[in-house]
């Protein structure tokens, strides 16, 4: 009788899936803490801004699992499609009337009282899609001007139109994401420190024309100048991480969402997450998106080819930067931008956009698993064939375990070209 053998892996990474899927459960506790007060006034139904979470998460946790089972190289013929379709939302999103205004910002098409889109959020993952396949085919001519010009117009166009917005802060994920890629694809040191160099003046320069801005730069030198006006919410959120000491007040037992803090529930959702869970709280979400850095870093590392590496150094860089910027904002390391935590803010498009992009991650370290178990097969059957070559005797000091190097994807050696 034949033995039944069960798998010994599924071929995902379910270390980066647990840690996404607690990210998650943190993000909905979070926000029903955080808005229940709202909730309750506005609706008369603490739980409103729970159930709609929970329904995109559900939406988004679905589509997770349905992409990461898709051959990423099949969404070559979707890169171009998906970043038209994101120029073009974003252009309709400024057509006044159309776009939703909140803060005098133009951010949302609303479809429905339940339903909406960002378009900035669709845009980060459309040029993760186009660079990643445009790039991968053009990595031997990365430093030439027949591709650095066209991706720098590409580029400048899409964080110009999410500025305009105005969305300084997804504008400035979207340029390291597009220079994180460019940099990865081959790109030499110089070129590359040129360009990081020109964005930086760019931003600096687009933050200090509008006034509002120009504001901000000034309290976040010192907050305390304008306690009452630009400098409220830096203050309230230093308050509320202060507030939470070690261990933080309980959950749903903080004060700084009682009216001190704007947008408790989506922008400064983790100044509502220090001041309940302290410090151990906020340290373990710092911790959880660590482990997405270095469980993306090292599918990049392992990708069986250029585009896998792209695809995944795009998708972890929009998710890790995102996250560094929306906590750096809080701790008032860097100055004031609107921008939310990914997997804990209050959002739909944030939550199944960002569950999407862990979805094709991990396609890519499937693809990575397949792609050394293939060729460990192969290597196997060669073997069998009669190859009657002596074994290598393991090495000492091992314990004589046999390592498993066969069965791991090499690292992907990129163009040898010298970068500086």
């Amino acid at each position: 009788m034949k033995k039944l053998r069960l798998p010994t892996h599924t071929g995902y990474d379910l270390t980066l899936l647990s840690v996404v899927l607690g990210l998650l459960a943190i993000g909905l506790a979070m926000v029903y803490s955080a808005s229940g007060i709202k909730a309750l006034d506005a609706v008369d139904d603490p739980r409103y801004f729970l159930i709609q979470q929970s329904a995109w998460v559900a939406i988004g946790l679905v589509a997770m699992f349905v992409v990461a089972r898709i051959d990423y190289h099949r969404y070559r013929r979707l890169a171009v499609p998906a970043l038209l379709l994101a120029l073009v939302l974003l252009g309709v999103v400024l057509v006044p009337g159309v776009g939703t205004r909140v803060g005098g910002a133009s951010r949302w098409l609303r479809i429905s009282s339940f339903a909406g889109l960002q378009p900035a959020e669709l845009a980060k993952l459309a040029i993760v899609l186009y660079l990643a396949f445009w790039l991968a085919a053009k990595r031997e001519l990365v430093s030439r001007w027949s591709v650095t010009v066209p991706f720098v117009a590409v580029l400048t166009l899409l964080a110009a139109l999410v500025i305009a917005e105005p969305d300084l802060g997804t504008a400035i994920v979207v340029v390291a994401i597009g220079l994180s890629m460019y940099f990865v694809a081959g790109a030499r040191l110089v070129e590359f420190a040129a360009l990081g160099g020109l964005a930086t003046i760019c931003v600096a320069a687009v933050a200090v024309v509008q006034p509002y801005r120009l504001a901000r730069l000034v309290t976040f030198i010192d907050p305390w100048s304008d306690p009452k006006g630009a400098g409220f919410q830096t203050i309230q959120s230093i308050y509320a991480l202060a507030l939470g000491g070690p261990l933080g007040e309980g959950l749903g037992a903080g004060k700084e969402k009682f009216g001190f803090l704007p947008a408790p529930y989506t922008d400064s959702i983790f100044a509502v997450l220090g001041d309940e869970l302290g410090l151990f709280g906020t340290l373990a979400v710092v911790v959880l998106f660590l482990v997405i850095a270095f469980k993306g870093i090292r599918i990049a590392l392992a990708a069986p080819d250029p585009t896998g590496a792209l695809l995944a150094t795009g998708v972890t860089v929009s998710l890790v930067f995102q996250a560094w910027v929306n906590m750096a904002v809080v701790a008032s390391l860097v100055p004031m931008t609107g921008i939310t935590l990914p997997f804990i803010s209050y959002g739909g498009s944030s939550i199944c956009v960002g569950l999407v992009a862990v979805g094709i991650l991990l396609n890519v370290g499937r693809q990575t698993v397949a792609h050394a178990d293939d060729r460990a097969s192969v290597q196997g059957a060669a073997r069998r064939r009669g190859d009657r070559r002596p074994r290598q005797p393991a090495a000492r000091g091992g314990g004589g375990a046999r390592r498993a190097d066969d069965r791991r994807a090499p690292l992907h050696r990129w163009p040898s070209r010298p970068r500086g």
